[in-house]
């Protein structure tokens, strides 16, 4: 019979799911798993299982250390048939797993004397004395008594970089090499024998890659080495400045070129034309004495609105002039001396008017306007299409000359100039539970688009920003920015934070993917984790992409997933669309997918999803469907036929979720784990 002690032994032996270990070889030692060491959780514990008839992935589950030289089940059970016989322990000719493999573990436990050998002799055993056990184990564990393992033998230094593999420095910065440690089974450490190649050469003062190599010979003959690279970067000076128009000609950033808005013609833009699709603005290049050529730039005396501008198709992100300025000269040739300008991002974004004073005096006049001011009148740095708009305030009879329009680079890099850190600097990870985590492909759907939000930006080929904070038709109180709105750890956060911004005390982020990803029918998989609080409205819908054309209600609005903060384990499927020029919306009230008991939408992610076909809407939340809405041949329901694109949105405020109080606390975050569109086959 076993002792207890035994029995609670194997006991939890067999339960062990803790694994450490891989890669090796040798002549047959207890080290089984040829990671250079004998462990009873490791060697011990395969042995065992072996002994006992485990064969697969039960024999190695957590059983292998960490740098094994053999793991898989096939190879160690060959290994261990071919060397069975070295597991006789106790000498009876046979091998067992409850005299020799008990004594293979307690020895590997240190057990010695009496407590090693009680309970586990076989009556036929030879060897019954723990000093005969004991020498046994020596003879496969280090055969040739030097102390080592014998797997350990001969075997080449162990070296290891401390520090960075690969390390960046600045033109100019100082270095300390970090070394390396390195370790000899045989011989010990042998640090004070690395010869360093290369750190010599290493000259900070000039850019340029340099590797540093470690080498290493033991007392056998074996030689290893590492290498280091150590890149100095030269230093980055930043954009420092990006023309706008200087010499007589436009920059290449700015592809549209020369146009103008003009109330004449209902605010629409003459471009590239001299004005003559404008009549109240015209403009042409002249030769100045002191400049060479400049823009001119003519106002009528018709006293309408007008702006000349300079434009890209493309908008940029500029961001890396926050906290610089926006210069450029102008000289008064006749009429007005007021100045005024603004610059303008995708729209309805823009910095909204901001006068410059007079321009008098006859001669050229130098302006200088920071950037971080247009940036609070509601300038959107990430998505500027403009690099000037200018005009007389009066609008009326004036001529001047426009040169050296050009951005600068605040010289001590971006800032905002608040001393608020921008949103996801200090972001942690809230971690809600994992939760569900739906399908990658469905019976009958083929994936057309998916976004799972790696990498470190926002793709702009699939998504754009919406910013502004002028209600969004709710009465919301955010400033959408496209900053709030960023990529950590494979998730795309939307940030809604209580900032001032924009004449509003409340900042978030609004994308969409209009004219980029848009699509008919098919099955909408959104995984994401929810903000909560009062006052706190996060959105997952889908717009008609007519809608430019249309307008809403006509577009059609299929909101995919809605939750008001305050009513955080329920979330709402809704639809929109004209009646006869008015809204209709079903359900009207009281639908939703409420969870039960304490559980939430914020403290784990879900999946919401959307199937739509030509006749039908159905909502599922986790793969249960909670709402469907028959799509009928009626006209008014012909939006449901076309395509539609994604905006995802977190407002703060608003006419149906009601607003914050002091119970909602900032920032919340709304976490999107990724986006799948599948379309019927």
């Amino acid at each position: 019979m076993l002792d207890r002690f035994s029995q609670i032994l194997l006991s939890i032996l067999f339960a062990l799911s803790v694994g450490m270990v891989s890669p090796v070889a040798a002549d047959f030692t207890l080290d089984v798993d040829d990671d250079g060491q004998v462990d009873p959780l490791t060697d011990g514990l395969l042995i065992m299982r072996y002994l006992f008839g485990f064969s697969g992935e039960a024999l190695t589950k957590d059983a292998v250390g960490i740098g094994a030289g053999r793991f898989g089940a096939a190879q160690l059970v060959d290994h261990l048939d071919q060397n069975k016989s070295y597991l006789d322990i106790d000498g009876d000719a046979t091998e067992l797993p409850l005299t020799d493999g008990l004594l293979i573990i307690r020895f590997l436990f240190g057990f010695e004397g009496e407590p090693l050998l009680e309970g586990s002799l076989d009556p036929a055993a030879t060897r019954k004395l723990p000093a005969e056990i004991a020498s046994y184990f020596t003879t496969i564990i280090d055969t040739d008594g030097d102390g080592i393992v014998d797997s350990l033998d001969d075997k080449p230094p162990l070296l290891t970089l401390l520090g960075e593999s690969t390390v960046n420095l600045a033109v100019g910065d100082d270095y300390t090499d970090a070394g390396v440690s390195v370790v000899d089974f045989e011989d010990g450490d042998l640090s004070m024998s690395v010869i360093v190649f290369g750190l010599y050469d290493l000259n900070t003062g000039l850019a340029g890659d340099y590797p540093i190599t470690y080498d290493v010979t033991d007392s056998g003959g074996n030689s290893v080495s590492v290498t280091r690279i150590v890149t100095v970067n030269a230093v980055n000076e930043g954009p420092e400045s990006l023309t706008v128009f200087a010499d007589g000609g436009v920059d290449d950033t700015w592809d549209l070129g020369i146009g103008a808005y003009d109330q004449g013609i209902n605010y629409n833009s003459c471009e590239n034309d001299g004005g003559e699709a404008c009549p109240n603005i015209g403009w042409t290049i002249v030769t100045d004495e002191a400049r060479g050529n400049v823009l001119q730039v003519t106002h009528s005396a018709a006293e309408k609105v007008t702006g000349l501008y300079i434009k890209t198709s493309s908008p940029a992100d500029l961001s890396e002039y926050a906290g610089g300025t926006i210069e450029f000269d102008v000289k008064i040739v006749s009429g007005d001396t007021a100045m005024s300008m603004k610059v303008d991002c995708i729209y309805p974004c823009t910095s909204d008017n901001y006068g410059l004073g007079v321009a008098d005096g006859g001669d050229w006049v130098g302006f200088s306007v920071a950037i971080n001011d247009l940036v609070a009148q509601g300038l959107d740095l990430k998505t500027i299409d403009t690099g000037i708009v200018i005009w007389a305030s009066q609008f009326s009879g004036t001529v001047f000359l426009l040169d050296r329009v050009r951005w600068v680079a605040n010289s001590d890099g971006p800032t905002d100039g608040s001393g608020v850190l921008a949103p996801g600097t200090d972001w942690v990870n809230p971690n809600p539970q994992a939760g569900f985590e739906g399908n990658q492909s469905y019976p009958g759907y083929s994936l057309v688009w998916e976004d799972q939000f790696d990498g470190t930006e926002l793709d702009s080929t699939a998504w754009n920003y919406e910013t502004g904070g002028h209600g969004w038709g709710n009465n919301e109180w955010q400033y959408y920015r496209s900053r709030n709105a960023y990529l950590r750890e494979g998730l795309l956060v939307i940030e809604a934070r209580e900032e001032n911004y924009g004449g509003r005390n409340y900042t978030s982020a609004r994308l969409t993917t209009k004219d980029k990803i848009e699509f008919v029918y098919g099955r909408v998989d959104i995984r994401a984790a929810l903000p909560t609080g009062q006052g706190v409205w996060p959105a997952l819908w889908l717009l008609g992409a007519n809608f430019t054309e249309v307008g809403w209600p006509s577009s059609g609005e299929i909101d995919l997933m809605e939750m008001l903060g305050q009513e955080d384990s329920r979330v709402y499927g809704t639809v929109h669309w004209s009646s006869n020029g008015s809204n209709a919306q079903y359900p009207l009230g009281g639908a939703g997918k409420k969870l039960e008991g304490d559980e939430n939408y914020h403290n784990r992610y879900h999946v919401f999803s959307l199937l739509w076909s030509e006749t039908q809407l159905e909502w599922l939340v986790d793969g249960e469907s909670y709402l469907r809405f028959d799509i009928t041949d009626a006209s008014d329901l012909a939006a449901f036929r076309k395509e539609f694109f994604l905006i995802f949105n977190v407002a703060v405020g608003g006419n149906w979720p009601g607003y914050p109080n002091a119970s909602t606390q900032f920032p919340q975050y709304m976490l999107v784990d990724y986006v799948r569109v599948f379309e019927q086959n």
